[in-house]
Parts: structure tokens; C-alpha cells; sequence
């Protein structure tokens, strides 16, 4: 490792984590030297299969001198108070999505990075895939007409894991919790903020806990209306699409190929695009900001504006009836 690196801790040392870890190796720009998770176990055949060393606690992670930032790999209701508390000992913070469940966890977490002048990062690192970047560009240019409708769908086939990502405090909205938040910041990064949204989840299989299927329209600030599927329960599928006035794109394999059909054509085509590693920047940036002090993409107020979608669909669910986002911005 350079001695330019940063030099991180990870928090949490499920499946994530490790894909996380790999990432840092991946980054160039960062190497891990603490990680903690709750049994001494796991800590300790993480730490060994990693090359950094166990620590019994966040507290005594955050008080290393060698930890320059930590990495959050845990369960959503801790974000919060795990942000706050790195913050408060003066650690730049990359945060796994969701950011927080509640609007008002998250307004916390943010005020406390602010006030302590350090790096607050949440982990929506899908809006980074290489079609997502090029539809951003072809919105920018004009290229693809006033955007109207568009369609997101984030599927996975092995259930819910037998960790806390199965309690329903945890996971409300079935697959939107751990899986649709990515899609809700990718339709913010290419369409703008979401006005309304009306969420309709259910239960579906039996003896499954939580709900298996899930599904959400979207009316954004311009007026174009956008959906999005999602489920753990159905074989992977994880795409988006933009469809404009003058062309439409589409992400399919989640980032591994675009495609695009102009006004006219009969069917859309695939577009060449270089292959990148969306986890491994993420990462790098988060590093860089660090070093260099600049902002992040996605920030606290990022991970922000996607929890007030998650809370308003929260919401939407439960009465029933569309709910407007700004219900839970004020």
C-alpha cells in the first residue's frame, strides 16, 4: 500500500462488508486497517483474511489514530447514532444505504458532520454505473427531448438473509429498504427531485417474513412519472429506463449495457460503453475528499432526500392513498 493512502475502518462484516473491503483494495487510493463487527469471532477471521486488525469496539476505533475515516456496514436503525458518534471524535464517515429510516435520524447525522467540519458520504454508488453516467449526459444535452416516463425494477432471488436485515424494524417495504433506495437516488441524479409517490407492498408467500412484493409510482417535480418493482423473492433483475420525447435509454444487467432507440427507430440498440467499477470510485472519492477536503457527490443531504421518499412511501403504504414528499422535507 502507498503512504498516501487513506487509512479506513469498516464497521460490519456481513456479505456487504466483505464486498466493501474488496473495494478498498480495488480503490487505489485507500487500505483498511481497523474493522469491528459484534462477535469476537467473526472479527477476528475478518481482520485475519484482510490483513488489518480487530478492534472490540466503534469507540476504540474511532479513537485510533491510524483510522482516518470509518466505513458503516450496519444495521440501518444505527446510522445515526454511529455517524453522530464518529463525527464527534473527528472521523469522516462513508455510510451504507439507506442513509437512515427516519427523516429526522438523518437531519441529526448530517448537522452533527456539519458541526464537526468532517466527510459525510452515504453509499448510493449505482448512479455511478456507466449507462446511468451516459443518460445523465444525454439529459444534459438535450439529447433525448423532455423526459415523460420512466420504469426501475431491482430484484433478487435468495430471500432475506438470516440477519437483522430479516427484522421488520429494519426492512420496511420489503425489497425497497435494501434494494429500491438505489433506484430512488439514481431517478433523482437523472430526473430530478420526486413530488409524490404512492407505494402499494405486500405479503405474498407463505411462512416468509416481511413483504415480498413491492411496488411504487413516482410523480417527479418536472411531471414525468416514473415506477419501480422490487422483491427478493424473483430471479435478479436490476435495470432502469428513461423514455424522452426524442429517444429513450435503458440500463440493463444492472450497468452492464445501455441501450438506446431514438424517435423512429423500431427497436432500441446497444451503445458501447467502458466497463467501470462503480463500488471501487465511490471509495476513491470518499478518499480523496479526505485528502483534498472537497465534497462528495453523495452526501448527507443526498442519502437525505432519498430517506424523505422512503418515509413518504412508508407512509403511502400504510394509508393507503398518493403522499406528497414534502410532507416529510419541511
Amino acid at each position: 500500500m502507498s503512504g498516501d493512502n487513506v487509512r479506513l475502518g469498516l464497521v460490519g462484516l456481513g456479505w456487504w462488508g466483505g464486498e466493501l473491503a474488496a473495494a478498498v483494495r480495488r480503490s487505489g487510493a485507500a487500505e483498511l486497517v481497523a474493522c469491528h463487527a459484534r462477535t469476537a469471532a467473526a472479527r477476528e477471521d475478518f481482520a485475519e483474511r484482510t490483513g488489518c486488525r480487530a478492534v472490540g469496539s466503534l469507540k476504540e476505533m474511532l479513537a485510533a489514530e491510524d483510522v482516518e475515516g470509518v466505513i458503516l456496514a450496519t444495521p440501518h436503525s444505527v446510522h445515526a447514532d454511529q455517524v453522530c458518534e464518529a463525527a464527534g471524535a473527528g472521523k469522516h464517515v462513508l455510510v451504507e444505504k439507506p442513509f437512515t429510516l427516519t427523516v429526522e435520524e438523518g437531519r441529526r447525522a448530517v448537522a452533527a458532520a456539519d458541526a464537526a467540519g468532517t466527510r459525510l458520504m452515504v453509499g448510493y454508488q449505482r448512479r455511478r454505473q456507466a449507462p446511468n453516467r451516459r443518460i445523465h449526459e444525454m439529459l444534459v444535452r438535450g439529447e433525448m427531448g423532455t423526459p415523460l416516463v420512466a420504469s426501475s425494477m431491482f430484484n433478487v432471488s435468495h430471500g432475506y438473509p438470516a440477519t437483522w436485515r430479516a427484522e421488520g424494524a429494519e426492512t420496511p417495504l420489503g425489497g425497497m429498504t435494501g434494494l429500491g433506495v438505489h433506484m430512488i437516488d439514481t431517478y433523482h441524479y437523472l430526473l430530478g427531485p420526486i413530488a409524490a409517490v404512492s407505494a402499494f407492498s405486500r405479503s405474498v408467500l407463505p411462512d416468509v417474513p416481511l413483504d415480498h412484493a413491492t411496488g411504487l409510482l413516482f410523480e417527479f417535480e418536472s411531471g414525468a412519472i416514473g415506477t419501480l418493482l422490487t422483491t427478493h423473492f424473483v430471479p435478479g433483475a436490476v435495470e432502469v429506463a428513461v423514455h424522452g420525447t426524442e429517444a429513450a435509454a435503458f440500463n440493463r444487467r444492472d450497468g452492464a449495457s445501455l441501450l438506446v432507440q431514438a424517435k423512429g427507430d423500431a427497436a432500441p440498440e446497444e451503445v458501447a460503453i467502458e466497463a467501470n467499477d462503480p463500488l471501487a470510485e465511490q471509495v476513491a472519492e470518499f478518499a480523496s475528499a479526505i485528502r483534498e477536503g472537497h465534497p462528495v457527490e453523495t452526501d448527507g443531504r443526498v442519502g437525505l432526500a432519498v430517506t424523505e421518499v422512503l418515509q413518504a412511501a412508508v407512509a403511502s403504504a400504510e394509508r393507503k392513498q398518493p403522499v406528497q414528499v414534502a410532507e416529510f422535507a419541511v
